[in-house]
C-alpha cells in the first residue's frame, strides 16, 4: 500500500515538473500546420510595434522579435529593425528571437563588437 502511494506521488511530481518545463520553453521549432479539411488554415496576424511575439506569433516584416527582461521575467516584443548606421545584430536564438539588437531593415550588418547597419545600394 505504501509502495503504491509512493509510486503514485512520484508519478504526479514527475508529470508536474515535465509540464512546467514544456510550458516554460519560449523559442524552439516552429509548428508545421497541415491543411485539414474544415480546420484552421490562417496564420496569426503579424504583430505591431510593442506587441508580444514569439515563434508562433511573429512580427511584421519591418519589425523583429527582440528579447528583453523586466526583473526576473524575460519576454519578447516586436521592435523596429535597425536603420542606416544604427546598432544591429544578425544573431538570433531559436524561433527567430533576437537578444541584443534587431537586424538591418535594409543593407547588411557590419561585423565586430559595435556592429552597425551599412547600406548596400541595388
Amino acid at each position: 500500500m505504501k509502495t503504491d502511494f509512493a509510486a503514485l506521488a512520484l508519478t504526479f511530481i514527475v508529470a508536474s515538473l515535465l509540464a512546467d518545463v514544456i510550458s516554460s520553453q519560449d523559442g524552439g521549432q516552429r509548428p508545421v500546420l497541415p491543411n485539414f479539411p474544415g480546420g484552421p488554415t490562417r496564420r496569426p496576424t503579424p504583430g505591431r510595434e510593442g506587441q508580444p511575439c514569439n515563434s508562433y506569433a511573429p512580427c511584421r516584416s519591418d519589425l523583429c522579435c527582440l528579447k528583453s527582461s523586466r526583473g526576473n521575467r524575460a519576454y519578447a516584443t516586436c521592435q523596429p529593425k535597425a536603420g542606416y548606421r544604427m546598432p544591429c545584430s544578425e544573431d538570433a536564438i531559436k524561433g527567430g528571437i533576437y537578444t541584443l539588437h534587431c537586424p538591418c531593415l535594409r543593407g547588411f550588418c557590419s561585423r565586430g563588437p559595435d556592429s552597425i547597419c551599412l547600406y548596400q545600394p541595388k
